[in-house]
């Protein structure tokens, strides 16, 4: 990390005296003001330097990384504002409206079941086609460097939780996802470092952070986030084309088999034999995979995937022996009444990583904060030795409601589930379910929003409504406190809208609406910054549907 920030403050340095020189000489490189492109690489390298300072231990750093952030932010907006192409491209656009009234554009344009919004960014997509042909070599750096860059910052301010949503917004960050993901498909046309970013940050968005979300559009819808699967599937297999030996690649498509439900498929692209050139890359498939044997409900192999973590790096040993200990919880389960003597071999391995878990903790920082499922494991394993130690049982014994099936939701593994895989999640939720009965009320919680979670996804919004009621009708006041999981209040909230959109859809946005804002509003709780991004994610699609 020292290394790292040395490096990009030489490169900061370079860049802004390069670009005063330029600027000084009047010196041309492109149809850009004297010195653009060196603007480009400042402000690049401000923001891997924020990055780095986000992920430093120290409050100072993670402050300057705000600023930086900032300072980048307004460079690049700069370069947008003084772009030679803009004026053109506006003129462009009125053409392209023009021939497409008149029928001249080819079909793939011209659909007529397409609403507004679609049409105005497949316009585009043409304009940018049209004038990349035009431009200058080093135009083409600078336009789609600054359209990545630029969109990038404004996809992922749109995905803050309110929380710190509202924060940043005082001081002058506002994110806007519709405009960031336009720019990003903009820059993702150009054959550079830049376009291979913009795509990849693409199939991370569409593949990845909105995956967490249940209230979504239609696929290709632009009033929020609707999936352009097509379109993916296409600069996917561009890349996989152009870089065939990629790890990073091949990583994309096995996430994207994941999200169109192909858990085995996916899995099996990431046990191709392959060296990925960067540890960190390999790091990330091991994860995957493990996520996938997770939602397969296949424990063993999560357990052995996740503790492979811990050899390829150092970022939360934590959470890779919690995961793996839950892991030999479930198989503990599993095998209690069919076969003791395997049972007991799995709860020893349970307890041991469990009682190994807290040794790990606070190793790893995040803007000088603890790491949030590490805050979380914590608790929970305190909080199953103080049941356990109540009951008079062994540790495994104390745990809870099925703590896999709680990072299943956490992951939203659900949306990938077949009906084998929702039958086995009700088997783990219900496990002794008798003894709920004398349990702690946000047990009970627990096992109704799950419960309810998985109910929603089957398709049952009965049984998935009755579920949400108990938990609703709890008072807020009594899963506060101690050890308690207080997640699961604000939790419900959200998932009632969720049963709302899966009912009527974009008819009830109004109505989902007031729920996601109970929820929005809702005082800190843990791992709110998860559950706020399935929120945040929420209201910008309803929002959509309401102001449209």
């Amino acid at each position: 990390m020292r290394e790292a920030s040395e490096r990009l403050a030489d490169a900061e340095a370079s860049a802004d005296r390069d670009r005063r020189r330029a600027q000084k000489e009047n010196h041309r490189h492109s149809s850009y003001p004297p010195g653009t492109e060196f603007a480009l690489c400042h402000a690049e390298a401000q923001l891997m330097s924020a990055v780095l300072g986000v992920l430093s231990e120290s409050v100072v750093d993670s402050m300057k990384a705000f600023y930086k952030l900032r300072r980048a932010y307004q460079m690049l907006e700069e370069i947008q504002t003084t772009s030679p192409h803009q004026s053109r491209m506006e003129g462009n656009k009125e053409k392209a409206s023009d021939d497409m009234s008149a029928g001249a554009a080819s079909q793939r344009f011209a659909s007529s079941d397409l609403d507004d919004d679609q049409q105005k960014l497949r316009r585009a997509s043409m304009v940018d086609s049209i004038n990349r042909d035009i431009m200058q070599p080093m135009d083409v750096f600078i336009h789609s460097g600054s359209n990545m860059c630029l969109g990038l910052l404004l996809v992922i301010l749109s995905l803050i939780p309110p929380s710190l949503g509202r924060l940043l917004s005082i001081i002058g960050f506002r994110g806007d996802r519709e405009k960031g993901l336009s720019m990003l498909w903009v820059a993702s046309k150009a054959d550079n470092v830049h376009g291979a970013i913009a795509i990849l940050a693409l199939l991370n968005f569409y593949g990845h952070a909105i995956q967490f979300c249940d209230i979504l559009p239609e696929e290709d819808a632009t009033s929020g986030v609707g999936y352009p699967r097509q379109r993916c599937h296409n600069a996917l297999a561009t890349m996989r084309q152009r870089y065939p030996a990629s790890a990073l690649w091949l990583l994309e498509e096995a996430r994207m088999e994941a999200v169109n439900g192909h858990l085995n498929a996916a899995i099996n692209l990431l046990n191709v034999p392959i060296s990925p050139q960067m540890r960190q890359v390999e790091a990330l498939m091991v994860f995957e995979k493990a996520i996938n044997y997770m939602i397969l409900h296949k424990y063993q192999d999560v357990a052995d995937s996740i503790l492979k973590l811990a050899e390829l790096n150092s970022w939360s040993h934590a959470l890779y022996h919690y995961f793996a200990a839950i892991s030999y919880v479930e198989l503990y389960r599993e095998y209690i009444d069919k076969n003791p003597e395997i049972a007991r071999i799995y709860a020893k391995k349970a307890e041991s990583l469990l009682e190994a878990t807290p040794t790990f903790m606070g190793k790893k920082r995040f803007m000088a904060q603890s790491l949030p499922f590490e805050v979380f494991a914590d608790r929970k394993i305190k909080k199953w030795q103080a049941r356990a130690k109540q009951m008079g049982v062994p540790l495994v014994d104390g745990v809870g409601v099925s703590p896999i099936e709680e990072m299943m939701y956490f992951w939203n593994g659900y949306k990938r589930m077949d009906n084998d895989d929702f039958a086995k999640s009700l088997i783990a939720l219900n496990w002794r379910k008798e003894q709920l009965r004398d349990d702690a009320i946000d047990e009970k919680a627990i096992h109704s929003l799950l419960t309810s979670v998985v109910l929603r996804n089957m398709g049952e919004l009965v049984g998935a409504r009755e579920h949400l009621q108990e938990v609703l009708s709890i008072d807020k006041l009594l899963l506060k406190g101690g050890l308690k999981d207080d997640w699961t209040a604000p939790t419900a909230h959200y998932e009632w809208a969720a049963v709302i959109w899966r009912e009527a859809g974009p008819k009830e946005a109004a109505n989902c609406k007031f729920w996601l804002q109970k929820a929005a509003r809702w005082e800190a709780y843990e791992l709110d910054t998860r559950v706020g991004l399935r929120v945040t994610t929420a209201l910008d699609t309803v929002n959509k549907y309401i102001e449209a």
